[in-house]
């Protein structure tokens, strides 16, 4: 799978495709025929501590970019709560911020500081990436 670098509503920069390309080139193993999530998360991460927010990046089969989430804590102590703090659906046009629904043109110039902050993060080796493949939802009767 090649990340599909035009189509999509917001600019996704050459910097955020490369990165996209080389975990998917280094987790080759990974069934990707329906598409994929790749995770990346800072191990440090809490709520006592703080870190870099967890980014979830999920890509359809033809390698386009559908969504791009970013976790952080909400709330105090044992009761906080790991939630979306800023999700860019970039699939159907819509930014969703703690919950509520923009048009995601609204959201461009943030979406443009995410990406060379996120990019920046990257390069610094802060998180641990992982990568899934997308489940083929067709049924497959056992022989």
């Amino acid at each position: 799978m090649i990340v599909q670098q035009a189509g999509y509503p917001l600019t996704v920069s050459d910097p955020l495709i490369l990165i996209l390309n080389k975990e998917i080139e280094l987790h080759s193993e990974v069934d990707m025929s329906s598409g994929c999530i790749i995770n990346f998360r800072d191990p440090d991460f809490s709520v006592e501590r703080g870190g870099y927010h967890p980014v979830e990046i999920s890509l359809n089969k033809l390698g386009h970019v559908q969504t791009i989430t970013n976790f952080a804590y909400v709330g105090d102590g044992h009761q906080a709560e790991l939630v979306k703090e800023l999700d860019f659906d970039l699939a159907n046009g819509l930014f969703q911020h703690r919950g509520r629904d923009f048009p995601i043109s609204e959201c461009a110039e943030l979406f443009e500081i995410w990406q060379s902050n996120f990019c920046a993060y990257y390069r610094c080796k802060i998180f641990n990436v992982t990568l899934r493949g997308h489940f083929n939802q067709a049924f497959r009767p056992n022989h």
